[in-house]
This record gives structure tokens, sequence and C-alpha cells, in this order.
């Protein structure tokens, strides 16, 4: 007896170590294999969101550049085509112009030679003819004829008497008629300093990063800390800067390694420079390392108490196991191990008893599981929605709200609760037509306000088709692919779309039609055909939900001419709302 027990002791001893040495190696594989990897990842990400940040504050500084230059574009299109009678009816726009944007401090009309012929300001013009010709941006100007817009680098703007506001000035020739001659002029636009300012505040990268603007030159335009700049109290790398054109580089200040990112403006050359500081990027590459570790261990001591165990456990003889497992595999699954023996042998045959009897509960429910697989799949096909128009659409509401369109931000965000508050329907699979067709309208509102003047839309029905039952969201994503893809970026006209629900005697058919690019042939052929991910979520998807519901005869047929449009037709079998799937 003492030699056996011996033995055993000995074999437990001899399985521990074994199974310590495998999960060791398991665990430092899984570390290896992982540490690397997600290391990577985690830094890119955090570069990759460091520089979305950046080229999200050079989108909204085009837009804001865009609309200095509209408005300046529009004072030299409405000179009258006679100034014989001087310049009082373009002041009175340019003063409405100025009375509704408080970024334009003055707007001013000089003839070529530098006489002043019109002005919008506060205070009479202090510079006299002679100083305004030989000014670099009247020059420029001049010499651009109309083609390019001159701007200057902040200064103090000096024009009008009583003002020293602080401005960036845009300057661009104009054409007039006088006297039966075509006579060339300068309309100069002076814009507070401060609304680039605005363009900077608030744009954060990590906890202590930030960006800044500059000019063609190099020269600082706007900086959150351009008065520690100016005290000599912080410096920038400017030619390491000047030397990254564009994209992503470093540099070390005061110790601390920074990753540099430049984007250009469309229209004015200026770089829109962002600086962020890699310890706050990689804190949550830091962080993951100690986790990792911190899990490592406590799997390596939790390995270590399972082995022991289980080494115990496994001392018992397990012939029995091993014959009943034949059994099993040869598909007797009647026949459980006696209930007797040594307790550890017990345990083992109540437990192997107990798996039999689950065995034989889960291949009974075989049947009841495959009916409902199909309202399984229904679902994990319906779950599959585009989480970046979430994002975007908050984008775009946070957007207006920091540009004062409170009114515009109240209408997205109602008309974004309407939208999720129809897409949940209650729990519901099956919606109205007229919930449908509400929940796509309200999904066109917010992308036209997203999106301007690209697209326009119609949406029409026969009343007889509003009460149908229709599986929900399988318009909205034909909507989503028409703005998504048909917009054509050199048209002239915004796209079309126009959605119709209609009925027969036994269908209901939507359309969905837009004007926009079209798509090749073998394009078209390959949208219902390709596999899962190559078409996109939206038509595949509400194709498969479709079928899946109602059946083969019913889904979507796509229609297609290049530079023409697209026509998508979804069909379905006309049910009255209760009626049964």
């Amino acid at each position: 007896m003492k030699r056996n027990s011996g033995d055993g002791r000995s074999f437990s001893l001899q399985l521990t170590a074994s199974f310590m040495a495998c999960m060791g190696a398991l665990l430092a594989f899984i570390s290896i294999s992982l540490m690397t990897p997600l290391s990577s990842l985690l830094e890119k990400n955090a570069f990759e969101r460091t520089k979305e940040t950046v080229l999200q504050s050079v989108s909204t500084a085009n837009v804001f550049i865009d609309r200095l230059l509209s408005t300046l574009y529009f004072a030299t299109t409405v000179l009258p085509d006679s100034m014989d009678s001087g310049a009082a009816g373009w002041v009175e726009q340019m003063q409405m112009i100025k009375k509704s944007d408080s970024d334009i401090i003055s707007i001013a009309l000089f003839h070529r030679d530098g006489t002043l012929l019109g002005a919008v300001g506060t205070g009479d013009v202090s510079l006299d003819t002679d100083e305004v010709a030989s000014s670099e941006w009247f020059q420029k100007a001049l010499a651009w004829g109309g083609t390019s817009t001159y701007f200057s680098s902040p200064f103090v703007q000096h024009i009008f008497s009583g003002q020293r506001t602080f401005v960036i000035r845009l300057a661009r020739s104009a054409f007039y008629q006088k006297e039966d001659r075509l006579e060339q002029g300068v309309v100069l636009m002076d814009v507070s300093y401060a609304s680039f300012s605005r363009l900077i505040e608030g744009v954060a990268l990590g906890k202590s990063g930030y960006v800044y603007l500059l000019d063609r030159g190099g020269e600082i335009i706007a900086h959150p800390k351009l008065q520690l700049i100016y005290n000599g109290l912080h410096e920038e790398n400017l030619d390491e800067i000047n030397r990254l054109l564009i994209g992503q580089g470093r540099d070390k200040v005061d110790g601390r390694e920074r990753v540099l990112i430049a984007a250009t403006l469309n229209q004015t050359r200026w770089r829109l420079v962002g600086v962020a500081y890699l310890d706050e990027l990689l804190v949550l590459h830091t962080a993951f390392v100690h986790i990792l570790t911190v899990v490592l261990i406590c799997a390596l001591l939790l390995s270590l108490a399972v082995a022991t165990m289980m080494s115990y456990r496994l001392m018992l003889p397990i012939r029995h196991v091993a014959d009943a497992i034949g059994r099993v595999e040869s598909g007797n699954l009647s026949e459980g191990i006696p209930e007797t023996g040594f307790r550890e042998v017990r345990a083992i045959s109540e437990s192997f008893n107990r798996m039999l009897r689950r065995i034989r509960a889960l291949m009974d429910q075989i049947v009841q599981e495959q009916e409902i697989k199909r309202l399984y799949e229904l679902n994990a096909l319906q779950a599959q929605i585009n989480p970046h128009f979430l994002y975007n659409t908050l984008d775009s509401i946070i957007w207006m709200e920091e540009r004062g369109r409170g009114r515009e931000a109240i209408l997205m965000v109602s008309s974004l609760a309407r939208l999720f508050r129809l897409s949940i329907s209650r729990g519901r699979s099956e919606i109205t037509v007229r919930e449908e067709l509400e929940q796509v309208r309200h999904y066109l509102i917010i992308q036209k306000m997203r999106f301007k003047n690209k697209f326009e839309y119609t949406i029409t029905w026969d009343e007889a088709a509003l009460e149908e039952t229709t599986v929900k969201l399988i318009v909205q994503p034909m909507a989503e692919n028409a703005i998504n893809h048909a917009i054509d970026e050199t048209q002239d006209e915004a796209l079309h779309i126009a959605i119709h629900a209609g009925v027969t005697e036994e269908e209901v058919i939507f359309t969905i039609e837009d004007d926009g690019v079209g798509m090749p042939p073998e394009v078209v052929d390959r949208l219902l055909t390709a596999p899962a991910g190559k078409s996109g979520i939206g038509i595949k998807n509400v194709h498969e939900r479709i079928r899946l519901t109602y059946g083969e005869p019913y889904g979507i047929q796509v229609r297609s001419v290049e530079d023409e449009g697209t026509c998508v037709t979804i069909r379905l079998p006309r049910r009255k709302k209760g009626d049964a799937v």
C-alpha cells in the first residue's frame, strides 16, 4: 500500500510538472503573439485618431475660408455695369453683407490707381492714394487679374481711422464699366484675426497637444500659445515643419518626443500643423502592457492551481471512462458508467453520465433549433447597421452647435431621434410602409443637411400602400447607397433621388431611382451574388432579409446605366399589418 501511495504521488508530481510546462509554453506563445501586433495596432490607432483630428480641423478651416472667398467673389461680381454714377449701390450691398457676417471688419473698392471708390467700415479711410497703390496686396491683386486671391499674414488694420483691429487681409481684382471703358479695380476685405484663431481653439491632441496655422512662407498665423511665442517662452521647430510639406514627422522639445502632422488648406496653401506628445498617445499602449503582464501572471498561478487539482483527480483509474467513450463513439448513448467504486471514480462516472444525458437532451433540441435558425439569421442580418452614419451625424451636430447653427442642429437631432425610434420599432421586425417611408425621410433630412446641395429627393406613394407591412430598414440602405456611390463631385447639378411606394393586386413595390453616375453591367451583376462584404451591407443585406422572410420570388432588382443613373426595385407580397409571416 505504501509503494502504491508513493507511485501515486510521483505520478501526480509528474503530471503537474508536465501541465505547467505546457501552460507556460502556451502562455508565452500567446503573450508573444499578442504583444507585438496589439502594441503595433494600439500605436497605429493612436496616430490615426490624431491624424483624423487634424484633418477634421483642416476640413473646418477649408469650409470657413471657402465662405470668405465666396463673399469676396460676390463683392467683385455685383459691381454695376456702369460706375458713372458711383458705387452707392455696391456699398449698400456690402453693408448688408458686413451686417450679416461678424467676421468681416471692412470691405473697400479701389480704382487701379489707388483711388477709393467705395468702402464699408467704421470711420474714414486714412490711407492716401499713393499708399494704397504701392501696397503689396494691391499690386498682387492687380497682377493676378482676378485669377487668384491675395491672403496676408496677420497685421493691425489701419485703413479706417479709429480702427486698430488685428486682421487677415483678402484682396481680389475686379472689373467694371466707366465711360464706355472697361476699368480694373481691387476689392479689399479685412477679416477678424479672432475668427481664424477660433479654428484652432479647443482642438486637443491628447492632454497637451494642439494645432496651429502657418502661411505660405512658413510663418505662424494662429497659435494657441502665440503670446508665449512672442515673449520667447515657447518655440516651434519651424525648420522641421517647413521640410514636412505634408504627412507625419517627429521632433523632440524639452526632452519630450512629439508627433507632427501637417496638412495643407485648399485655397490659401496655408498649412495646419498638429502637435501631439508621444507619451500621451501611447498611454493606452503602456496600460495594455501592464494589464497583459498582470493577466499572464494570474493565468500562470491559476494554471498551477488547476494542474495540482487535476493531477490529483487523474490518479484514479480512467479505463471505464475510455470504454464508455468508445461506446459513445460507436453511437450507443444509452449505456452509462456504473456509479460505484472510490469517491473520485464515482465523481468521474457521475460527470460522464450527466454528459450523456445532456447530449441526449441536446439532440432532442436540434429540430427546435432548426426552426428558429431562420429567425436568428434575420436578426443577424438586420443588426448589420453601418455605425459611420451615426458618428458622422454626431460630428455634424457638434460642428453646427460650435458654429452657432443651433436651429439646424436641433432639426438634425430631432430627425436622428425619430430615425432611431422608427428603426427600433418596439422590437418589431415588420413595420408599415408608412413607417418605412417616414424613416427614410428623416434619414434623407439628416444627409441633406450634411451634404448641403449635393442632392435633392422626392418621396411619393400610393395611398393603398401605406398600411401594408414590410420588413424594416430596406429602403434606407438603398438611399444610402445612392448618396455614397451616385454623387459625382464633378457634376454641376445636384443628384436627385426619387422614392416611390406602390402596390399591385399581389405585391408591394418600392422604387429608389437616382440620376447619378450609374454602374457598368458587370458591377450590377455582382451586387446580389458577391460574397458577404463585396456588395456592401445595403443591397445584399436587404435582398437576403427579404428572401428569408417572404421566399424566393421576392427581393431586389437593379437596373443601371452609366452616366444616366440607377433604379432599384424592391418587391414584397401584400400583407396587412398583423398578418402572420
